[in-house]
């Protein structure tokens, strides 16, 4: 079997029907919640999405499209339903489902996935497109017709319900947030510590 001991989300007090299921979900909420951040930090700034315009746009714009990509079909995979086409699907639906003794949970994953239906639809009609020759801008809407708002509420949701799961068993928290050395605020400052050495010679 498996060693998950050292892994986050993955705890022995967790039910064992449950704990592997458990596990993976909180790894994808986490994993979702340091991709925003990172685009946050590159796209939602002024300041950096001019550094990133004048030194590589095509790059970044390359960059950018691949991390909205990405995003919308991990959000999806947390909303989708318990099973699909008779397989059963790693979602918070399938957690909820195996989840009965806990009051409340299923009203969680309503409003969750209520909230996410803007990007199954986006997710549904068109994935990304190819705007890799417009330059980048700051983004209210990082994805079309879906605000920043919007995608800090369904993380903090997907993260809230994980939360509920964990002390219910564990009666401890979890912090879906993790700070890693080479993260998008060391770029810029690469990227910056560059452009000036440059501009210096």
């Amino acid at each position: 079997m498996t060693n998950f001991k050292s892994a986050f989300g993955y705890d022995t007090r967790i039910p064992e029907n449950i704990r592997e299921i458990f596990m993976w979900l909180c790894q994808d909420v986490a994993a979702l919640q340091s991709e925003w951040d990172f685009y946050l930090e590159l796209y939602g700034k002024e300041e950096n999405t001019a550094l990133l315009s004048e030194l590589a746009s095509w790059s970044f714009n390359i960059i950018e499209e691949a991390l909205r990509n990405d995003m919308t079909m991990s959000i999806c995979r947390l909303c989708d339903p318990s099973i699909t086409m008779r397989k059963e699907n790693l979602s918070l639906a399938t957690l909820v489902e195996k989840c009965p003794d806990i009051a409340g949970l299923d009203q969680r994953l309503i409003d969750f996935q209520a909230i996410c239906e803007p990007i199954s639809r986006w997710r549904n009609k068109q994935v990304g497109h190819n705007d890799l020759h417009t330059r980048i801008r700051p983004r209210e809407n990082p994805l079309p017709g879906i605000t920043k708002h919007q995608i800090d509420e369904i993380i903090k949701q997907a993260s809230a319900l994980l939360r509920v799961v964990a002390f219910r068993y564990t009666g401890g928290e979890l912090n879906f947030h993790t700070i890693s050395r080479g993260g998008a605020e060391d770029l810029v400052f690469w990227l910056k510590s560059g452009q000036d050495h440059h501009s210096s010679t």
